[in-house]
C-alpha cells in the first residue's frame, strides 16, 4: 500500500527523470529522508546536493523540527555532513540463529513499559544511541513514550524483573529484528536467549540486533551465541535540526 503521508520527488532534465528522493513524516515533528538517487549520467553536477537542500527547505515549510536519515553509503556521508547533518549512531548488526527448547520473552503492557524507562535510561551504553532507536525504517525518539508505544503494538520484550528490554522493529527478512537493547548481566543475557527461542517458536530463521559501535552489550551478545554480522560494512543514522 502507498504511504499517503510521504512525498516522492523526481528531478527532470529535458523531460527525463534523472533524480529521485522521498520525504516521509513518521512521528510528531520528525521527517525521514530516503531514496536519494541520481542517474549515473548526471552525477558530479551538484544535483544530489541541490535535491537535498530542496528537501530540507520543504521539511522546514511543513513545520518539522528534525530530519533524520540512515545510510550505508560512505560516499554519501560527506554530502550529508556538508549541509549540517550530524551522526547519531554508528550501527553494527549482530545475528543469532534460532534455538529450540526455551521460553519466549515477555511482552509488557504499555503502563508497565513506560515505568521501565528511568532504569533503562541508566543502562550501560544507552548514551551511544544518542536518544534514538537504531531503526533504518525510521529512527524514533528513545524514551518512555517509545517504550509504551512498542508495548502497545507487541514490539517490546522484557527480561527478568524488567532489568533488560529489547525494542523490535519491522524486519527486512525472515527474522526478529531488534532496534535497541538495554540492560546488562544475567538479565540481558536471558533476554537475548529468549529472543532466539522466540524466533524458533515463530518459525523464523534468526534474530538480528542493531547495536551502536562499542556498546558494552557486545560481550553479552557473544556470550549468548550471536555473531558480528557486518564487520566490513558501514551504516549510520544522521539527524538535522530544522
Amino acid at each position: 500500500m502507498a504511504d499517503t503521508t510521504s512525498t516522492f520527488e523526481a528531478l527532470e532534465i529535458d523531460g527525463v527523470v534523472v533524480g529521485v528522493q522521498r520525504l516521509r513524516p513518521y512521528a510528531h515533528g520528525l521527517v525521514w529522508y530516503e531514496g536519494l538517487r541520481v542517474a549515473s549520467s548526471h552525477r558530479r553536477r551538484g544535483l544530489a546536493r541541490a535535491m537535498l537542500i530542496s528537501a530540507i527547505a520543504e521539511a522546514k515549510e511543513q513545520g518539522h523540527r528534525e530530519m533524520r536519515l540512515a545510510t550505508g553509503n560512505v560516499d554519501a556521508v560527506p554530502l550529508f555532513e556538508s549541509v549540517g547533518f550530524e551522526k547519531l549512531v554508528d550501527v553494527r548488526w549482530w545475528r543469532g540463529s534460532r534455538v529450540e527448547g526455551g521460553e519466549s520473552a515477555r511482552i509488557p503492557g504499555a503502563a508497565e513499559a513506560e515505568k521501565l524507562w528511568p532504569g533503562i535510561a541508566r543502562s550501560p551504553g544507552i548514551e551511544l544511541y544518542h536518544g534514538v532507536v537504531a531503526d533504518f525504517n525510521g529512527a524514533r525518539d528513545l524514551g518512555s513514550a517509545e517504550l509504551a508505544g512498542l508495548a502497545e503494538s507487541g514490539m517490546l520484550r522484557v527480561g527478568p524483573g524488567g532489568r533488560a528490554v529489547a525494542g523490535l522493529r519491522r524486519p527486512w527478512g525472515d527474522n526478529i529484528a531488534v532496534g535497541f537493547i538495554a540492560g546488562s548481566g544475567g538479565a540481558l543475557r536471558d533476554l537475548l536467549m529468549a529472543l532466539r527461542f522466540e524466533a524458533d517458536a515463530d518459525g523464523l530463521d534468526d534474530v538480528v540486533v542493531t547495536l551502536p559501535r562499542d556498546h558494552p552489550a557486545a560481550d553479552d551478545l557473544r556470550a549468548t551465541g550471536y555473531d558480528f554480522a557486518n564487520d566490513d560494512d558501514h551504516a549510520y543514522i544522521y539527524a538535522l535540526t530544522l
